[in-house]
């Protein structure tokens, strides 16, 4: 996906990451973050990337069908010119219609890296940056982006999350009460303990929201490998009522009134020929991250061969309007 921001000019600067944006986060959080732990070099234990970054599109009525293709097809452009702009690509089942582009970023240093190769990648190809204007003009009607940092004193079993087995995304935005971070560091906490008794499958992690949002934000992603996994929320919750007379229930109830503001939780399914993704996070399942390509056209005939006769044009039909979202 891209992250598409308005420039001060009239035309919309497409960055299918962070560009301009990401380069001023890095330069004001480089020093915040602390180095990465040594496990989270190891791309099957690491669990989730230390920065996420997250773009909402909300797409206009009755588009839904143009964007997939137009996406699908700068998707390919990507894969063919090798350029290392990676994104994994949602679209939503609940709320309203919408895309949603994650980039995954280790360090501040692999984030500046991907903003200097998009960079490169549309001053070299500037019909690809047009696309991608048009794809943004024609097809969405607002957009958000969001960077989170990880918090590793929060989340479920988070060490285990791999965004390489994602088929589904539950993903909840939650704005603290200022002055009440940690009401809500506690509120996860009880979550957790609940998760571990009820033997939750699905993961979850904690990221603190440094940029796109008003502050104190943060961001609760579960990847899924199937949606059946959000049986687990409901699991939990009956954990909560059943441990020591719903007590702990009780307890997360007061604590969630006094630290959260508002929350809004969506479900978005993975769509992999509109994401571009690295070899080594294909390499888990190629056969879903790298379907096949488009066929190529039937070769045109020689004057040696003898050309079929062309029937009559049939009447032209309206085009099927883009399918409406769930």
């Amino acid at each position: 996906m891209k992250v598409r921001l308005k420039t001060h000019t009239k035309q919309k600067r497409s960055l299918k990451h962070v560009v301009a944006f990401a380069a001023t986060v890095v330069g004001l959080f480089a020093g915040f973050v602390g180095p990465i732990r040594a496990q989270d070099t190891n791309p099957v234990t690491a669990g989730p990337p230390k920065f996420l970054n997250m773009i909402h599109q909300e797409l206009k009525p009755g588009r839904v069908w143009e964007y997939d293709e137009l996406e699908t097809s700068i998707a390919r452009i990507y894969a063919r010119e090798g350029i290392p702009v990676y994104w994994v690509e949602l679209e939503s089942i609940t709320g309203p219609s919408e895309v949603l582009v994650l980039n995954l970023f280790d360090s501040a240093e692999d984030l500046a890296k991907s903003e200097k190769a998009s960079s490169a990648a549309l001053a070299a190809h500037p019909e690809l940056a047009q696309t991608q204007d048009r794809l943004l003009q024609e097809n969405t009607s607002s957009g958000t982006t969001v960077l989170g940092v990880r918090r590793d004193d929060m989340g479920y079993r988070s060490n285990t999350i791999d965004f390489s087995k994602m088929r589904a995304l539950r993903l909840s935005t939650v704005f603290a009460h200022p002055g009440y971070e940690r009401a809500f560091m506690e509120t996860e906490w009880s979550l957790s303990e609940a998760s571990q008794k009820a033997n939750a499958r699905t993961a979850w992690a904690v990221y603190e929201v440094i940029a796109g949002l008003p502050e104190p934000a943060f961001v609760i992603v579960s990847p899924m490998q199937s949606l059946n996994e959000i049986d687990d929320v409901f699991e939990a919750g009956q954990a909560l009522k059943k441990a020591e007379g719903g007590a702990p229930e009780q307890h997360l109830q007061e604590l969630a009134r006094i630290a959260y503001g508002t929350t809004d939780t969506r479900l978005f399914l993975v769509g992999p020929k509109m994401s571009h993704v690295s070899k080594e996070l294909a390499a888990s399942d190629p056969d879903f991250w790298s379907p096949p390509a488009a066929a190529a056209p039937p070769p045109v005939a020689t004057r040696t061969e003898k050309s079929p006769t062309r029937p009559s044009p049939a009447p032209a039909s309206p085009a099927a309007p883009g399918a409406p979202k769930p």
